[in-house]
């Protein structure tokens, strides 16, 4: 990973959620069977390790479209993509407890309560991980930063068109919104013993 952080965040299970993007059928259709095989594998991994540390997870994807015209001009842009699809097959999280988000445009955020459920789990930190890169992920990536909710990228637990524009969103993560981590960095973060925290938080939505 040819990339340059110009964060140290921690990674601190007690403040973070993980956040998995478009990991359906049509989006992950371009990918070679070989790539998605791994993909499958790595998000499966991530989600039950942080999972296990009690992070909440989160599966994100594309509202259904003609409701409240959600696909909006991402219907120009991608056509039928835009619309998700049945699961992708391999992607297993049997038995783990995942928040659905549906949003309306390529941030997690857009037309979804992802920001909401953040705060009401006193999380400000956010590890992203799925598709694209370089578009959806970015896109997530950028509005948790506006949003002061710390981005987190996972390197090997996304992926992208090209290797190329795999690259090219790293670094403009690193660059401008996000830390950019590899898969290890998580594992021995997450193995890290902690003491439980506390806090009192209040629902004022």
């Amino acid at each position: 990973m040819n990339v340059s952080n110009k964060v140290d965040w921690e990674i601190d299970p007690a403040r973070s959620a993980l956040l998995l993007q478009d990991l359906k059928g049509p989006h992950l259709a371009p990918l070679p069977a070989r790539e998605r095989a791994a993909l499958h594998a790595e998000a499966e991994r991530l989600a039950r390790l942080c999972a296990a540390r009690g992070m909440p997870v989160f599966i994100c994807e594309m509202a259904p479209a003609g409701i409240g015209g959600a696909e909006g001009l991402m219907r120009d842009m991608w056509g039928n993509a835009a619309s998700p699809g049945a699961p992708a097959p391999g992607l297993r999280l049997d038995g783990l407890a995942a928040h659905e988000v549906m949003r309306r445009g390529y941030s997690a955020f857009f037309g979804s309560d992802l920001e909401v459920m953040l705060r009401r789990l006193s999380r400000d930190s956010l590890l992203v991980a799925g598709l694209h890169t370089s578009i959806g992920c970015l896109s997530t990536a950028i509005d948790a930063f506006m949003r002061d909710i710390r981005p987190i990228m996972v390197a090997d637990a996304m992926a992208d068109f090209s290797p190329e524009e795999h690259e090219a969103g790293l670094r403009k993560a690193a660059q401008t919104c996000a830390r950019v981590v590899e898969m290890s960095e998580i594992v021995a973060a997450l193995a890290v013993p902690r003491r439980p925290q506390f806090a009192w938080t209040f629902d004022v939505c």
